[in-house]
């Protein structure tokens, strides 16, 4: 039986509490991380308060880890590669982690129906449109978006957020991040999304992550 096989597709029991026993599992993490998230515009993490798409781009698996800490007050639902559900350990912590499967390479609709649900009961749900790590050594070379996230956030009406995580260069190195102002997708596409209209959201979430990146590098500068 392969990892994908070990995803069982009857609906999950949300179990938060154990979700909380797994965060505080990764504070170590965070205390060595010490993320710490700029703004621009209006938007600070205590004001997301309702159902919204959190969208990053993805370097590194401790990403997650990062977004956790950013977002302490919240619940995070984290849509993870089916790749990930390894072994029942691993399957075990990312089941706990209220992690949503997703075959990237056969995108299934009971991924997008689970995440539309949580939507809809105003949870936070942790996207990486790249799909996947991105390897490449220059940060602004980002990956393809995938249109999924665009799709799902026009289905129940909820805006995007995008949200810049810049890793530190050394292990001991602090984490930062931009946090940008939501993204309203119906409001872009209309109630009936084109693929033109899906495809100019896509750059634009692309275009709002090189502006969250060099809003921080100019920061950093000051």
């Amino acid at each position: 039986m392969n990892s994908k096989d070990k995803v069982k597709n009857k609906k999950k029991k949300r179990n938060y509490l154990l979700l909380q026993i797994v965060k505080f599992l990764g504070l170590p993490l965070m205390l060595w991380m010490r993320p710490k998230i700029f703004s621009i515009g209006n938007t600070r993490p205590k004001d997301v308060k309702k159902g919204a798409i959190l969208a990053c781009n993805h370097t590194s698996m401790n990403d997650v880890v990062f977004c956790y800490g950013v977002f302490w007050h919240r619940i995070i639902h984290s849509v993870a590669t089916t790749d990930l559900y390894k072994n029942k350990f691993i399957t075990f912590f990312l089941n706990q982690g209220q992690c949503i499967p997703v075959n990237r390479d056969n995108f299934s609709m009971r991924c997008f129906h689970e995440v539309k649900e949580l939507l809809l009961k105003e949870k936070l749900v942790l996207i990486f449109p790249e799909g996947k790590i991105n390897t490449k050594k220059e940060e602004e070379d980002m990956l393809p978006f995938k249109s999924g996230v665009i799709l799902m956030a026009h289905s129940t009406g909820k805006p995007i957020i995008p949200m810049y995580i810049v890793k530190g260069k050394k292990w001991y190195n602090r984490w930062y991040g931009v946090l940008g102002d939501p993204v309203d997708v119906r409001g872009i596409c209309g109630p009936i999304p084109s693929l033109d209209k899906v495809n100019q959201v896509s750059v634009l979430l692309r275009e709002k992550e090189t502006e969250l990146k060099e809003f921080y590098e100019r920061s950093r500068k000051k």
